[in-house]
């Protein structure tokens, strides 16, 4: 590795990572600052909180790399053309191509980091994170379900506002007993959960409501058990599972089952699954686009030299969504989803830099 190699990777990387840790610095505090009213009254913990800010960093780190990357380069590049450091270097015989060469293979390594990152770190981190949002703030994780009814063969029928996933707790059930179809009892209560030991579940903050005839007593118990009453927790989750949080192993015998199953929901799924993986081209995409552009401005090289950076960033972003909504709708194979838009983008930076070296 040259003297020039060195100065090229070492001036990107650094630059880059300013600037993530700068991004991603922001998004932290805008998060901590839409919790801050909850942390004030909730009495959350310091430690807790700072593993809550943590936790969230990979994902933020993720979602920053890529336009950090487009900067950096941009700026790289667009600084030796505005100090007319690149007249030197090619009065040297070191070719345009020679120069960019090393920040390609830059693009592609950080490519490959990154989904290594997002798969065995990114994915870790947002589903603790997740886990601990619900303890801190008692908020509702991508996990959770939502307004369930199950019956079984007891008479039993129990409607709930919400399965919490991490806590394994049914909130606001109502509880139904019925025997050839005459309500017998009704329970409400504030939440349950599944007692192992015993193998049924225990309701707290309880209600009863127990009807004979005409006549309906009522009672209130801190603690009400119904040993007839024993569906599995599982039984409550919700089967519109998250699949950009689960390991890739699960996420792949998912779509298998739903390829039997349900084409539609499969197609929806395979799409975010595909999409999942290839977010992390999108740090080839940009460093790529940086690399194509034309930096023969006359004045305000630097300035210039972002504005059409970004613009080109916003275009494959855009192209982006737009696949994907198409993907899900089934316009498009998902993984077309991710093709395109690549496609798309690395077309329109080549026109775009052809053009700008024939003005």
């Amino acid at each position: 590795m040259n003297i020039l190699t060195r100065y090229t990777l070492s001036s990107i990387i650094k630059i880059a990572i300013v600037t993530i840790l700068i991004f991603a610095a922001i998004l932290a505090a805008v998060e901590l600052f839409s919790k801050m009213d909850q942390i004030m009254h909730g009495g959350v913990e310091i430690p807790s909180l700072i593993e809550y800010i943590i936790l969230s960093l990979p994902e933020y780190l993720m979602m920053v790399a890529s336009i950090s990357f487009l900067f950096a380069v941009t700026y790289f590049l667009s600084t030796l053309t505005a100090n007319n450091e690149m007249i030197p270097i090619l009065n040297a015989g070191v070719s345009p191509v020679r120069l960019r060469r090393p920040i390609i293979l830059l693009a592609i390594v950080l490519t490959i980091l990154g989904s290594l990152f997002q798969e065995h770190t990114v994915i870790a981190a947002t589903n603790r994170h997740d886990e601990l949002e619900t303890e801190l703030f008692g908020a509702s994780s991508t996990r959770d379900s939502r307004n369930i009814v199950l019956t079984d063969d007891d008479g039993f029928l129990i409607y709930t506002q919400r399965f919490s996933e991490t806590t394994g707790e049914i909130y606001n059930p109502v509880l139904v007993r019925s025997n050839n179809g005459i309500i017998q009892s009704r329970v409400e209560a504030d939440r349950a959960h599944f007692d192992e030991d015993k193998g049924w579940w225990i309701f707290e903050g309880a209600r009863i409501y127990e009807i004979n005839g005409r006549d309906v007593n009522t009672e209130y118990r801190a603690v009400y058990e119904e040993p007839l009453f024993d569906p599995e927790p599982r039984l409550f989750r919700s089967q519109n599972t998250s699949i950009e949080t689960m390991d890739r192993t699960t996420a792949e015998e998912y779509l298998a089952r739903l390829w039997t199953s349900d084409r539609t929901t499969w197609q929806e799924k395979a799409t975010d699954y595909y999409r999942r993986l290839g977010s992390p081209l999108a740090i080839l995409v940009l460093m790529f686009i940086s690399v194509t552009m034309n930096y023969n401005f006359k004045k305000n090289v630097l300035l210039f030299s972002v504005i059409q950076s970004l613009s080109i960033a916003v275009i494959y972003y855009v192209a982006d969504m737009v696949f994907s909504i198409m993907g899900h709708q089934g316009a498009v194979t998902p993984i077309m989803t991710v093709i395109a838009p690549l496609i798309l983008t690395g077309l329109l930076s080549l026109v775009i830099s052809l053009l700008g070296r024939k003005i």
